[in-house]
């Protein structure tokens, strides 16, 4: 009954603290930097605490308190510090940001105190969570339960409350009552513990406690440490931990990178450990020999590693291609189950028999626990490091994964005597078979293996085996793999997949709204000198920044240093690496850290961060972060920030929308024919640029000739794509409350409605509703230079054209019709006819480089002469398709269209009538030949 109240109190307690280290990290990383290194001092500082707790316990015995009462203070002190730190770590951020900036050219003092800042915040509540395990193995009733059972129990109850902690504040909490609540109740659930401690303290009727806590120390008393199996611990938590690492890294393969996903995969190894423990508790009352098989629980182990990896169902899923989304827990929960249970479950099972055989050496029960579980938990703090920084990106995970089984082998040795070795005894000849068979699995390991999962990883976004790999890297955060479609035998795009996400890519529709990011704010302020640039990506961006020669200096601040490695591996005809320009500057650094330490004030701000819904990715989209981005900006600075309406939902956007605005008062949304949303905010009022300053970009060789080759030809086009002002962003969201860092739960992560974002984006894109709010914004009175506000109507008639065009489709000839005779715009008509102005330059390229045009350049050389209104070049392209493969209606349809456009009607129905029995008679039919009657004379056949 004891043993069952005391566990019911460690599963309260490791609830609280799990919820109070996951609070924590996130805290810490929006004060001290969320970038790899500064992730890995936050985590070593909390694991510091944690260590600094078990060596008080190893090395001291408890006077004058009652362990209980004594463990009631110490979930006290987690509760109240723990809470304390969610309150006031934001807040020294702010005080701190001058220090940070005075130090920001001093880069090994700024580290070295958030070194300091991140130990001094969470050691007390680390120490304290470090000790209450083993001070509740003093307690006196339980000292008289075995040790081995005692252990097991208490440690995987405890566990098992930190599952419950890692999926009820991710799943629930966070969302419900935001931070400082979860803070609170990750609280509660701590005093609850503690009450419940000291009522079962005041039912034994213990002498009150005096006022002062007396640790004697006493590691002079012991006679003979252990220095072997504290090795084991020390070796076996490391081990751990860094398989935790690859195995998470690994499954970022098949599992989409957010946060309930993270959640579940924990929630599994902890579960593991929990059930692992509680068993080896329930058997070691029954079994008193089962401390002698930890060498045969450590080659087992080894033996899992790999075996688990070997048969991951993952490759077998042929019909599920792509990352699961968290709305698939179930299905992550499994792959967890198949990859990290095993190996989990035998972890718990090994902490409490080396425990056991620790404390029969040593006596002291808390001492015992103290220093194995101080060793555990420094090699906890070890393996992190090991995996991210040593092993992922000089071997990879698969060779992580082999050299963590074989450490595995190697602990079981250190940890075994010479007669567990030996074949007249059952537990020697399992040991024998089991090295046998570990040898045999890495003698016939399949070293090829990591090629299906890279390649599951990036099968959504290889249609028909259309992109190669250029490069792949396992870097310290991330997998990478760079990869390129050609055409013509030329680069004609490149994509860059991030673990299981296609993170960024230079495809032609997408570098559009990735270069607006940069000429829409060099537009409307063209005397900016500095400009900011936040995540790198493929560079799309910044190679736009690049261009202007009127900027002095670019700084470009990215988390990830393999991303700003990898820019020279992107080459061809439209490539560069604007890295090389001297005017830039890179920082490996988090964006959110940058803009609190770095003192440098910015005319242009822009950001393309990962997708929102990406863990960690959230408090790029704060109200707190755009705030940050408004504080760095010069005055009458413009910030332009990605907003991708096509993965969130309506009250998602809605709550970024807000954040953004009350950060920006003086803030617009813009889009080009796409859901790719810009959000622009100005630093106090703006002031008008004069017509040849807005002008400049497109007249100057190397700005006009990128702007024209995405489809922004003339200035009048960049007005059409303003969606609406603060006025209408104050509207939509008079009910939602502001994404910020307090509620990042704002930003859920169901998958998006694409019904209800089209039926919220649609009349924005109409023309008789964009084109007036353009033409009342205050914001496009006082900047935009009223002569080019003239005309406007058609280029916004385009965009809406274009857009429903990619939404519900459209009558392409029809579409074509309005482009070449109601307009002088190339990139539309490039479109329609599925091609692009990259696609194009590849295709003249390629035929330049040869005596006649191949076939598969022709579509591309038709559609490029047809958008500069060459209709004598285009007849001929087509007529020489036509006679060099099959001509179909289609063909034929727009061969008849063009002859007219050309003045050749008398042509057009001669080709009508001479392939009369390829013309199917439809709608569409009947409604071409009634236009060409209409406007150019044509005579349809009978």
């Amino acid at each position: 009954m004891r043993t069952a109240i005391l566990s019911g109190i460690l599963f309260l307690s490791g609830i609280g603290s799990l919820i109070f280290e996951t609070l924590w990290l996130r805290i810490s990383g929006l004060t001290l930097g969320n970038s790899v290194w500064s992730a890995a001092v936050i985590l070593s500082s909390f694991m510091a605490g944690l260590g600094l707790g078990n060596a008080l316990a190893s090395a001291s015995r408890v006077r004058r308190w009652h362990p209980l009462r004594l463990y009631a203070v110490l979930e006290g002190m987690v509760a109240l510090l723990g809470c304390a730190i969610v309150w006031v770590l934001p807040v020294l951020g702010t005080w701190l940001r001058p220090v940070f900036q005075t130090l920001w050219n001093h880069q090994p003092t700024l580290m070295a105190l958030r070194v300091f800042l991140s130990f001094a915040v969470l050691v007390l509540p680390a120490t304290a969570m470090g000790l209450t395990l083993p001070v509740l193995m003093e307690d006196r009733t339980l000292r008289k339960t075995d040790f081995g059972r005692a252990i097991g129990l208490l440690y995987g109850f405890n566990t098992l409350g930190a599952v419950a902690g890692a999926l009820v504040g991710e799943m629930w909490l966070v969302a419900a009552v935001g931070v400082r609540g979860t803070a609170l109740s990750a609280g509660s659930c701590n005093c609850i513990a503690a009450i419940i401690a000291l009522a079962v303290a005041k039912f034994d009727g213990a002498a009150a406690p005096r006022a002062r806590l007396a640790f004697r120390p006493r590691l002079h008393a012991v006679h003979a440490i252990p220095w072997r199996l504290l090795l084991v611990s020390f070796a076996t938590g490391g081990i751990l931990l860094c398989l935790e690492v690859v195995w998470f890294r690994f499954l970022r393969l098949y599992v989409a990178s957010y946060t309930l996903a993270f959640s579940v995969m924990l929630a599994v190894v902890l579960a593991a450990i929990a059930l692992g423990s509680i068993i080896s508790g329930v058997l070691q009352g029954r079994f008193k020999r089962l401390n002698d098989l930890l060498p045969l629980l450590l080659l087992l182990a080894a033996i899992a590693t790999l075996l688990c990896y070997i048969l991951f169902p993952g490759p077998a899923m042929e019909g599920r291609k792509g990352s699961f989304n968290s709305d698939a827990w179930s299905e992550i929960a499994l792959l967890s189950l198949a990859l990290m249970f095993p190996v989990a479950f035998l972890s718990g099972m090994i902490f409490p028999c080396v425990v056991t055989r620790v404390q029969s050496r040593m006596g002291d029960r808390m001492n015992s626990t103290g220093i194995t579980t101080l060793s555990n938990t420094i090699g906890a703090m070890a393996g992190p490091l090991l995996a991210s920084f040593v092993l992922l990106p000089a071997i990879g995970f698969q060779w992580s994964l082999l050299a963590c089984a074989v450490a595995y082998g190697l602990v079981a040795v250190i940890a075994s005597q010479r007669h567990d070795w030996s074949i007249r005894r059952p537990a020697g000849i399992a040991a024998m078979a089991l090295s046998a068979a570990l040898a045999l699995i890495i003698i016939f390991f399949p070293r090829h293996r990591d090629e299906i999962h890279f390649a599951h990883a990036s099968a959504p976004y290889q249609p028909e085996g259309m992109e190669h790999l250029v490069t792949r890297v396992e870097g310290t955060s991330d997998t990478l793999q760079l990869r390129r479609r050609d055409l013509f035998g030329q680069p004609y795009y490149y994509r860059l997949v991030t673990n299981a996400i296609s993170m960024s890519a230079t495809i032609p529709r997408s570098q559009r709204y990735m270069r607006l990011f940069a000429y829409l704010p060099l537009a409307l302020r063209p005397e900016s000198e500095d400009v900011l640039l936040i995540c790198y990506g493929c560079g799309n961006t910044a190679d736009a920044f690049s261009r202007e020669a009127r900027l002095k200096h670019i700084d470009i601040v990215d988390i990830s240093k393999e991303v700003l490695a990898l820019a020279p591996a992107y080459t061809g005809l439209f490539c560069s690496n604007p890295l090389r320009d001297p005017r830039v500057t890179t920082f490996v650094q988090d964006g959110r850290f940058f803009l609190q330490a770095s003192p440098k004030q910015y005319d242009i701000i822009t950001g393309e961060p990962p997708p929102p819904k990406v863990a960690g990715a959230v408090n790029l989209y704060t109200e707190e972060f755009f705030s940050q981005m408004y504080g760095r900006l010069k005055e009458g600075g413009i910030a332009t920030y990605w907003l991708p309406m096509n993965q969130l939902r309506i009250d998602e956007a809605k709550a970024i929308l807000r954040a953004f605005h009350n950060a920006f008062a003086n803030c617009s949304v813009w889009a080009s024919s796409d859901e790719q949303w810009i959000l622009m905010g100005i630093k106090g009022s703006g002031h008008s640029v004069t017509e040849e300053q807005v002008r400049q970009l497109w007249s100057a060789q190397s700005t006009g000739a990128d702007l024209k080759r995405i489809g922004i030809e003339v200035p009048q086009q960049m007005a059409s794509f303003f969606l609406f002002d603060g006025e209408e962003i104050t509207e939509m969201t008079r009910a939602t409350a502001p994404l910020t860092d307090s509620y990042p739960k704002r930003l859920s992560e169901a998958r998006p409605d694409e019904q209800a974002v089209r039926h919220f984006t649609a009349p924005y894109m109409r023309p008789e509703n964009a084109l007036p709010r353009f033409l009342r914004s205050e914001i496009n009175r006082t900047i935009w230079p009223q002569p080019l506000t003239k005309s406007l109507e058609s280029y916004f008639i385009v965009r809406e054209a274009r857009y429903l065009s990619g939404i519900i489709g459209s009558n392409g000839l029809a579409e074509l019709d309005l482009y070449l005779r109601r307009s002088r715009l190339r990139t539309p008509v490039l479109e329609v006819l599925h091609s692009d102005e990259f696609r194009v330059a590849l295709a003249e390229n390629a035929a330049g480089n040869s005596q006649a045009p191949s076939v598969d350049t022709i579509p591309d050389l038709f559609a490029g002469a047809l958008a500069r209104r060459d209709f004598a070049s285009a007849i001929q392209l087509l007529e020489t398709q036509c006679t060099l493969g099959p001509c179909g209606s289609n063909d034929l349809f727009l061969l008849a269209y063009i002859y007219c456009l050309n003045g050749e009607t008398a042509k057009a129905e001669e080709l009508v009538a001479g392939n009369a029995a390829l013309i199917k008679k439809d709608w569409f039919a009947d409604w071409l030949w009634e236009k060409l009657r209409a406007d150019f004379g044509f005579h349809p056949p009978k």
